[in-house]
């Protein structure tokens, strides 16, 4: 019984309640309270750019995913060598992800990529150049974050990788060298495949933790420039605040949700189809 009154209270209340505020033409700065609209708010999410440039970005930032998997297996493998000072560079390698997001997004993104005040503006003074605008227009600003996130992220990727292949049978490696096979065959035939439950573990979560990347959008950029590197979810917030619009925010997130669930089980339906290919 307590269990069921948790989620009741904690997940189906909200959602029910979550519904039917997307129905409604509810604004916290309007005197008229909340009213029912029936469709306005998704007619106008159809219209809306603002919508459909965050839509966009969270799949850029979505697909960033799969470069950051290859640097955590890159990473992975090094750190699976008996080379010096291994135990050092595990430990290094995870700082970024101990950190908090907004704490780094802050000393980082926001303070060292200061175009005026920033040490790479300073530099870049000395030096003769102009100063770099990393947040000055739209494709600059939006791989700034993805290099922040995947700073921030890719140990935490590496971590599982490198669980995985210190799980390996390591006869099997083994008898792979003796037969003759190359370090990139081994690694093709013998590494890459045992590993695939693992990589696939790791992007899968790594893909839910970017559909809900917010936090270093709002601090580093605030969806700027023009509304250019807001993801969904950032783009929810800043109507929420800036323009207090709650029912439109709502039925925002509650078109997400949908967006998620129904990618999410594609997503996870093929993934085991070709897992069979390899079973």
């Amino acid at each position: 019984l307590p269990a069921i009154l948790f989620t009741v209270a904690m997940v189906v209340f909200p959602t029910i309640f979550g519904i039917y505020v997307a129905f409604t033409d509810w604004n916290l700065s309007s005197r008229s309270g909340r009213h029912f609209n029936g469709l306005d708010n998704f007619r106008t999410m159809i219209h809306d750019s603002y919508f459909r440039n965050a839509l966009l970005n969270t799949v850029y930032y979505v697909l960033s995913v799969l470069v950051q998997y290859a640097i955590a297996f890159g990473l992975a493998l090094l750190l699976n060598q008996d080379i010096r000072f291994r135990k050092f560079f595990r430990v290094t390698f995870l700082i970024p992800f101990m950190l908090s997001p907004v704490a780094i997004s802050w000393m980082v993104g926001k303070s060292m990529m200061d175009l005026r005040f920033g040490p790479a503006a300073s530099l870049a003074q000395k030096l003769g150049f102009d100063p770099p605008a990393f947040f000055g227009t739209a494709w600059p600003a939006r791989l700034s974050i993805m290099a922040m996130d995947a700073w921030i992220w890719i140990p935490f990727m590496m971590i599982l990788l490198l669980a995985g292949l210190q799980g390996l049978p390591g006869e099997v490696i083994e008898s792979a060298k003796v037969d003759g096979a190359s370090a990139w065959e081994s690694f093709r035939h013998m590494t890459f495949p045992l590993l695939l439950p693992v990589s696939i573990t790791a992007c899968i979560l790594r893909t839910i933790f970017e559909l809900k990347l917010a936090d270093l959008v709002i601090t580093m950029t605030y969806g700027g420039p023009g509304g250019a590197t807001d993801t969904i979810t950032s783009y929810i917030f800043r109507v929420y605040r800036d323009r207090s619009n709650v029912g439109y925010g709502t039925a925002m997130a509650q078109v997400y949700l949908v967006l998620i669930i129904v990618f999410m089980l594609t997503l996870l339906w093929l993934t085991n189809r070709w897992m069979r290919r390899f079973s």
